[in-house]
């Protein structure tokens, strides 16, 4: 892995921070292989293109990630609270590859079945999750895809973020459960959203000791949003 972009060293510097830590118990961890087959990202976007009629923004070449699979499940239990979250990155042509999502509602409107046809996960929670999972959704003419989080019960929450914004805030926030709520419209005073309202905020109260060399004002900045 001698030719890795400083992109992907950064994830795995991420996964090496969780094992690190002596706080954090790894329950899970996968690391690549590197995809060899589809190539670096001008080679990926090719294929997207041909293979789906969408020309993806070069600007996505920065966070683009050649590995097949990148994921980590792990836990922390400090003072009485126990932490936990999880993330299962996907190849970004394979996630582009691979639309559809199971519909969340037991009798979906044919809008909501058009929507999640064309939703494209990309990062996973299949182990400690329930089902959760954020995905990308792009129509032929657009050049930068949507990001939608997908709860098995709630349904679909539309992400106020890029797809390269998603991954930088993955690398601090680690896959805590129910960051993804923090970029969308939703209140987390509601009921459905208190239990991750409470992880967000033991993410902000035990991450800066244990992670000290990350920014975690943007994502207390918006949970204060979230909770007026």
């Amino acid at each position: 892995m001698s030719d890795l972009s400083d992109y992907e060293r950064r994830y795995l510097s991420m996964l090496d921070e969780l094992q690190h830590a002596p706080a954090v118990e790894v329950l899970y961890e996968e690391r690549g292989p590197v995809e060899e087959e589809i190539g670096g990202a001008a080679e990926a976007f090719t294929l997207i293109a041909e293979e789906e009629g969408v020309v993806l923004n070069t600007s996505l070449h920065r966070s683009f990630l050649r590995f097949e699979g990148l994921s980590s499940h792990w836990g922390v239990e400090r003072a009485g609270v126990y932490l936990t979250g999880e993330f299962s990155v996907r190849h970004l042509a394979a996630a582009m590859l691979s639309p559809g999502v199971e519909p969340a509602t037991d009798e979906p409107s044919d809008q909501e079945l058009a929507l999640y046809a064309e939703l494209r996960p990309f990062d996973e929670q299949p182990r400690g999750g329930g089902g959760m999972l954020s995905a990308l959704r792009i129509d032929p003419g657009m050049s930068m895809p949507e990001v939608w989080y997908y709860h098995a019960t709630r349904g679909v929450f539309q992400m106020d973020l890029e797809y390269p914004e998603y991954l930088d805030a993955l690398l601090v926030t680690k896959g805590v459960y129910g960051w993804q709520y923090l970029y969308t419209d939703v209140s987390m005073r509601e009921i459905d959203f208190q239990g991750a309202a409470e992880s967000i905020q033991n993410m902000l109260r035990i991450f800066p000791d244990i992670f000290p060399d990350h920014d975690y004002a943007p994502f207390a900045e918006r949970l204060a949003e979230r909770l007026r």
